[in-house]
């Protein structure tokens, strides 16, 4: 695969690792897996504690192997896509956070946060709604929430709405997602989707 990112000169490989908010361009001669990862899971957090201060990283070869083994089966149907993902899920296992038993972010009132923003992903949650939810002031919350997550308020929100909608979307229209995962209408879904995931819903449609 070629990655080409802004400012910085063409990098070849067999996987990457590419930080959230890096514009970049992959090319693939054949078919590639894109693995989104939650940046406030466990595993999320220690590719982060690893790799966050770069814009990618190349990943080494025994990982790169790991990946790519599960792809192949899947393209000659020895395996179908749930067994893939579970495929997948096992090789970054390996990643989890030292810290997994004991939560990583070590503040209860943005767990529950997070928690309450899960539960009511559907519903637009107004930032006064949710801060209040953890007893502290709008912009206190906006402070603790990105001085804990290192995201923002609003980024996670559409972030969590928008992996949430992706096994809706696969069986309805993009509107019909829309407006069922709480965004104002197709345009502010397909705007921040393809701001998030760098392609447009019609991409993941035409590829299912």
């Amino acid at each position: 695969m070629k990655l080409t990112i802004k400012g910085e000169n063409e990098i070849l490989g067999k996987s990457f690792f590419i930080n959230s908010k890096v514009e970049h361009k992959l090319i693939s001669e054949s078919n590639q897996l894109t693995v989104l990862i939650n940046p406030l899971s466990s595993i999320g957090h220690q590719l982060h504690l690893q790799f966050g201060k770069s814009n990618f990283k190349l990943l080494n070869e025994n990982l790169s192997e790991k990946l790519i083994e599960p792809l192949n089966k899947f393209e000659t149907s020895e395996i179908d896509f749930e067994k893939l993902c579970e495929l997948i899920s096992q090789v970054l296992s390996e990643y989890q956070c030292t810290c997994e038993t004991e939560n990583h972010l070590d503040e209860k009132r943005i767990i529950n946060a997070i928690k309450y923003m899960d539960a009511n992903f559907e519903k637009i949650l107004s930032l006064e709604e949710v801060a209040e939810k953890c007893f502290l002031s709008p912009t206190r919350f906006l402070h603790l929430f990105k001085e804990k997550t290192n995201l923002t308020f609003r980024r996670y929100q559409l972030w969590n709405k928008l992996i949430k909608s992706l096994p809706f979307l696969v069986k309805n229209s993009i509107t019909e997602t829309a407006y069922t995962f709480g965004f104002a209408d197709n345009s502010h879904y397909t705007r921040t989707f393809k701001e998030t995931f760098g392609v447009t819903p019609k991409f993941l449609i035409t590829k299912t």
